[in-house]
């Protein structure tokens, strides 16, 4: 008589619960102390499943759609960033080459960096899925980078002597006339950190006669201390015809500052030249003997 009756129970129960036999998350069974059990089944919520994450299929989707934007919004900036390295390469190249004799109206502006895509730090699943590399991430920190352009120092001074004007023949000392260290900086791009420090590696003075002149460093500046005639040990020049009595010439300072970056392990150097210019009234001495 017994084991019907737990027989009974038993398929009583097994009847019960095949209708909602789809996972233990989905039912509640509950026994009360006479050994009988009643099994109650859970409606899920709607637009859930197991542990209330969205269904895959939705998940799938969502997913593709933020992977298509990213990809798209990538090939954008990698095609922008391409067109900017063109153009920044062609400013450096005029201005190497600038003679503001020549050329008056100069090079223009910098060209402007391209602003990275906004990514959530969520979307990307690891290093290697960042949105710009580290190379790229450094050339916009130093497209922000304020360098300072650098007038070219010219000594001895033409306002030292009483002719207001320097002299054929005389020689010039030639260096970068104001800063040239910027740093270190730290900036942040697109989440990747960088580190910036500039220094002028050299100097190219178009002397506006025609004729250049490169000196490596920033130069030594001239002072009362120099003795009359003496050459720069680093940067010098003499002019060879005058500009007056017509005109001055226009020298230009073209100062090549050597910006060493580092950002995520990796390290580089990347050339930022500057140029700014100065008149200079260059005449002739003549001794008249008696």
């Amino acid at each position: 008589m017994k084991s019907s009756v737990v027989f009974g129970i038993l398929a009583g129960l097994v009847i019960a619960i095949s209708g909602h036999w789809a996972s233990a998350d989905e039912t509640d069974v509950t026994c009360t102390r006479t050994r009988s059990c009643a099994v109650i089944a859970k409606r899920p919520v709607q637009g859930e499943g197991r542990s209330g994450a969205v269904p895959k299929g939705q998940r799938k989707i969502r997913d593709g759609e933020g992977d298509r934007r990213v990809s798209e919004a990538r090939k954008k900036f990698h095609t922008d960033h391409t067109a900017y390295i063109r153009r920044l390469a062609s400013y450096n190249r005029c201005l190497v080459t600038f003679n503001p004799s020549t050329d008056p109206g100069g090079c223009g502006n910098r060209p402007t960096a391209p602003t990275p895509p906004a990514f959530r730090t969520n979307t990307f699943s690891g290093p290697g899925n960042q949105p710009i590399t580290a190379g790229q991430a450094a050339a916009i920190a130093v497209a922000r980078l304020q360098l300072p352009t650098i007038a070219p120092g010219i000594g001895p001074s033409p306002n030292v002597n009483p002719w207001n004007m320097a002299a054929v023949g005389y020689p010039l000392w030639l260096w970068a006339d104001g800063p040239t260290h910027v740093g270190p900086i730290s900036d942040s791009v697109a989440g990747l950190s960088v580190s910036l420090d500039a220094r002028v590696s050299s100097l190219t003075f178009r002397m506006g006669d025609g004729h250049s002149v490169s000196c490596a460093g920033p130069g030594q500046p001239w002072t009362s201390a120099v003795g009359p005639g003496a050459k720069s040990p680093s940067c010098g020049y003499s002019y060879a015809k005058p500009s007056l009595p017509d005109d001055k010439y226009t020298v230009a300072a073209v100062a090549n500052w050597a910006v060493t970056w580092t950002s995520n392990g990796q390290s580089g150097v990347i050339s930022v030249p500057a140029v700014d210019t100065a008149e200079l009234p260059v005449g002739e001495l003549q001794v008249l003997v008696r």
